[in-house]
């Protein structure tokens, strides 16, 4: 399936699958288009049954097939629901591929399957400078930044850390996710505040977790409103951060 019929698909049927209340017969046609999208022929595990826990997370969500399903079907129909990962935003972002922040994490990934199709994309992807993101991991992890690596290198890198301090690593897993979150557009945009950096969410998130606030709890507008709070020079519009500003005598 080509790039512009899986955009298409996508930017038919998105609000269906952010909807707060799921209604399944709206989803039908993701969850048949799911169903349908092909295995990665390198991965036998895909075509293994659905684990048990899989099958109660879906219904959870209300969705009851009578069929069964793969696990990679299964994960399939689940990505609907998921946005897309900094990994999938980065590679989407740097192709120039619209709706990135909108995108399903399933939609995500056969986009960007079909982009690496093309092993020149690959080599390009590869051999291109480290992103932010990912620079931000290592830094976490290892307190320090390596210079002259390409972006595999410092994945790869940060990766073998994952292992060796998965504990660490998934606390900067769900750090990656609420970075993504703070500076959604759309977040920004019904908070009226400019883009967030690095050093003002990791000054947010450290005040946060020292409060006892798990990480997994945390949401994007958790850390806006703290900084709201703490520097109203994040607001974009004037007149806001003139109406909330104390009144003097």
């Amino acid at each position: 399936m080509m790039i512009g019929a899986l955009l298409l698909l996508f930017k038919k049927s998105q609000s269906k699958a952010n909807a707060k209340q799921i209604n399944v017969d709206e989803l039908q046609e993701q969850i048949e288009t799911a169903l349908s999208l092909p295995g990665e022929s390198d991965e036998a595990w895909q075509n293994e049954p659905a684990t048990e826990v899989m099958l109660n997370e879906l219904a959870e969500k209300d969705i009851r097939l009578n069929r069964e399903l793969s696990k990679g079907q299964a994960m399939n129909i689940l990505g609907l629901f998921s946005p897309p990962d900094g990994r999938q935003v980065d590679i989407l972002k740097h192709f120039n591929i619209p709706y990135s922040f909108k995108m399903n994490q399933t939609m995500a990934h056969y986009v960007i399957r079909e982009i690496f199709s093309d092993p020149a994309k690959v080599e390009e992807w590869n051999n291109r400078p480290p992103t932010t993101t990912v620079r931000q991991g290592l830094l976490f992890m290892e307190g320090k930044l390596v210079s002259g690596l390409t972006h595999e290198e410092c994945q790869s890198r940060l990766n073998k850390l994952g292992m060796d301090h998965p504990d660490r690593y998934q606390e900067w897993k769900q750090i990656d996710r609420l970075f993504l979150e703070t500076n959604n557009p759309e977040v920004r945009a019904k908070l009226q505040v400019r883009k967030i950096t690095w050093k003002r969410f990791f000054e947010s998130y450290e005040v946060m977790k020292d409060t006892g606030i798990n990480p997994r709890a945390m949401r994007g507008e958790h850390i806006i409103e703290y900084l709201i709070r703490n520097d109203d020079k994040i607001l974009a519009n004037d007149k806001i951060r003139e109406a909330i500003q104390p009144a003097t005598t």
